[in-house]
């Protein structure tokens, strides 16, 4: 697929914080832009698929249950995702010192390293059931704000590995507050609504 068949947009108010949405394994532009429209009605959207795999296996960086993960191919993705964000906010006039990053999954570690490395720009951002992915040399972040979210009986993400993401956001300096259900790797009722009254309050 060609890397502009991976991004969308979707217009808001230019005086409201755009969102960058980043999605779970084999997730879906439409899926993501209706997400990211009931989390924040008034904001410029953006989502960008990831480059790795297709269609259902679609992922921002190769992750098996099995093998290790690349550095080197997260660090480029990593890269490319946040050239492409400061492009698209500049070309539609989005202040991306204001932007959200919407990360599940896949996507929300791959937001997580983004934030730490600094590659994204912003002030907040929404992490549904991180995974853990190592940064060499994270950089500080001290007016950042992250909620996170995990679900105790999540297959996939344990509440331990959500807990090592955020200790790690909180190290570079990150507010951070965790939100935890009873729920598997689905997202909750509970937690959406969660993350949409933390994110009127501190970012919208």
């Amino acid at each position: 697929m060609a890397e502009e068949q991976l991004i969308e947009t979707m217009p808001g108010a230019n005086t409201a914080p755009p969102l960058l949405l980043l999605q779970g394994t084999g997730g879906t532009n439409q899926e993501m832009l209706n997400f990211g429209r009931r989390l924040a009605p008034q904001s410029p959207l953006i989502t960008i698929g990831g480059r790795q795999g297709q269609g259902q296996q679609r992922q921002y960086y190769s992750q098996t249950a099995a093998g290790p993960v690349n550095p080197q191919q997260i660090a480029t993705e990593a890269a490319w995702l946040g050239q492409q964000v400061h492009a698209i906010c500049a070309d539609h006039h989005w202040d991306s010192d204001r932007l959200v990053v919407v990360g599940y999954s896949n996507g929300a570690a791959m937001a997580a390293y983004g934030i730490q490395t600094g590659q994204f720009p912003g002030q907040a951002a929404l992490l549904f059931h991180p995974l853990l992915l190592p940064v060499a040399q994270p950089v500080p972040r001290p007016d950042y704000h992250v909620w996170l979210s995990a679900g105790a009986h999540d297959p996939l993400v344990t509440v331990a590995t959500v807990k090592k993401v955020l200790a790690n956001l909180a190290a570079i300096g990150a507010q951070t507050t965790l939100e935890e259900t009873g729920g598997t790797h689905q997202l909750t009722p509970q937690e959406v609504l969660a993350a949409q009254q933390w994110l009127a309050v501190n970012a919208l």
